[in-house]
């Protein structure tokens, strides 16, 4: 709007002037060229030089106006265009150079979520991550200074990039080793809803009783470290009974049992918002209940690591 008054004012006063008098093609141009910056982004990020350029185009409509044909009019004219087209083309560069820095900044959030999936320790992880975000910091406050390449940030990016996968490789090993070390704990198996970790009732409780035995506590501290160096999972503790007893009997029994193994794992430092405890009673046997081994059998708790 302010582009298009100061054009109307320029043309009006160039008309007053003397109606026979043409403007030269400098002039034109200039104010053309004037009309095109001050549309574009130079307006708002460029606006030093769009002044400059205005302030030049002033000079040679004054200069028009006491002298028509001169060449002095055709230089400040000439002078008044070279201004705007620079002060647009910085426009131009500003735009296309904060457009980049954007796509930077989401760049590099993709890579921090990258770091953060590595399930490194939580105070390195922070630190590498604030590092990273300061070299990016870094390196793009010296692009702005000393006009660096593209291919310099996209080589920063690449390393970031690594740092990212390494970590990820590093928290996946770490993944499988514990699940290793489960596996030599307990019986593990591998099911649609996930890795079932099964620990013997008679490890654990005596018969008819879900107070942990003073050995459980040593059994499941060791499955606690394991659990808490796998990458954080929702966790599933099932307490199941054999046949013997009336079904309420069992299902209540099953239920503390459940409760206790959560309550334990919960002390030693895994999230108690990622347990819940379920009592399965008699329903779900693994084995024949008319016979002792298969009673034991079925008298057990499973832990289920969900996928």
């Amino acid at each position: 709007m302010k582009t298009m008054q100061f054009l109307i004012l320029v043309t009006f006063v160039a008309f007053i002037a003397g109606c026979a008098t043409v403007a030269p093609n400098e002039l034109i141009n200039a104010r053309l060229a004037y009309q095109h910056a001050s549309e574009g982004p130079a307006e708002q990020l460029a606006p030093v030089e769009l002044h400059k350029a205005h302030e030049a185009l002033d000079l040679a409509e004054k200069s028009f106006q006491k002298e028509p044909d001169s060449y002095k009019t055709k230089d400040l004219a000439y002078a008044a265009q070279r201004k705007s087209e620079m002060a647009g083309a910085l426009g131009v560069m500003a735009a296309d150079k904060a457009s980049k820095d954007k796509a930077n900044v989401a760049f590099q959030n993709k890579q921090t979520e990258i770091v953060k999936q590595g399930k490194q320790d939580l105070s390195d992880s922070e630190k590498q991550t604030a590092e990273a975000r300061a070299e990016i910091d870094k390196q793009a406050a010296l692009k702005e200074a000393k006009e660096k390449s593209d291919a310099d940030l996209e080589m920063q990016q690449a390393e970031i990039v690594k740092q990212g996968k390494q970590d990820l490789s590093d928290s996946e090993k770490r993944t499988a080793d514990a699940l290793a070390a489960l596996a030599s704990l307990a019986a593990v198996k591998q099911e649609e809803r996930g890795l079932v970790i099964t620990l013997s009732g008679g490890v654990l409780f005596r018969s008819a009783e879900s107070t942990l035995l003073s050995s459980a506590q040593v059994k499941l501290d060791q499955v606690a470290d394991a659990l808490l160096n796998v990458r954080a999972r929702n966790l599933i503790v099932e307490g199941h009974t054999d046949s013997q007893g009336s079904i309420s009997y069992n299902q209540d029994l099953s239920q503390r049992r459940a409760d206790a193994v959560r309550d334990y794992l919960v002390q030693r430092g895994y999230p108690a918002d990622r347990i819940q405890a379920l009592g399965k009673g008699k329903g779900s046997p693994i084995a024949d209940n008319a016979s002792p081994e298969g009673r034991a059998n079925n008298r057990r708790v499973e832990i289920v690591i969900e996928r």
